[in-house]
């Protein structure tokens, strides 16, 4: 947050008014630091996957915070719209602006994600991973948000596990 006020402090000093920018603050993922015996981004724990983002348009959108889950690449249609371009159907990418505005009750609430081969899903509280070759891992972040329990065996999910492996393809 220092730098993100950082930024902002520096466009007043320049006389800008900040209501005719969009801000857009996030970094790169994370690195596991020795949690779960993991020192890189080898894994899909939230520490390596979750990033901050923080977007910042006054006069565009109302504040607020959005729990839906989203990702990154949805910053280029974000941007397209906010600058009055029209996104290219071809991109894996959907515009935040009305998920920032409360007004997208359809919004798919899935992020996906990727390293080499290993591949990890996101949908509501569940997440699913695939690890090259054959492991799998499935949380339920909403019971388990330390992500100590992995459910891929419970008979319970088995019908969610069929559900992820389809779109894992996809």
């Amino acid at each position: 947050m220092r730098l993100f006020n950082s930024i902002l402090s520096s466009l007043e000093f320049a006389g800008q008014n900040l209501d005719d920018w969009v801000i857009v603050y996030t970094s790169d993922h994370g690195d596991m630091l020795g949690e779960f015996n993991t020192w890189w981004k080898l894994k899909f724990y939230e520490g390596s996957v979750r990033v901050p983002l923080i977007i910042r348009a006054p006069k565009l959108c109302a504040p607020g915070r959005v729990s839906q889950n989203v990702s990154l690449c949805d910053l280029y249609a974000t941007l397209c719209e906010f600058g009055g371009a029209p996104v290219p159907s071809d991109r894996d990418s959907r515009s935040l602006i009305p998920l920032m505005n409360g007004s997208n009750p359809s919004w798919d609430d899935t992020a996906r994600s990727q390293y080499m081969e290993h591949k990890m899903i996101k949908k509501g509280s569940w997440k699913y991973w695939h690890l090259a070759p054959d492991t799998e891992v499935l949380f339920n972040l909403a019971q388990d948000p330390h992500e100590e329990r992995n459910l891929i065996g419970d008979p319970a999910c088995a019908g969610l596990v069929a559900e992820f492996r389809t779109l894992m393809v996809n």
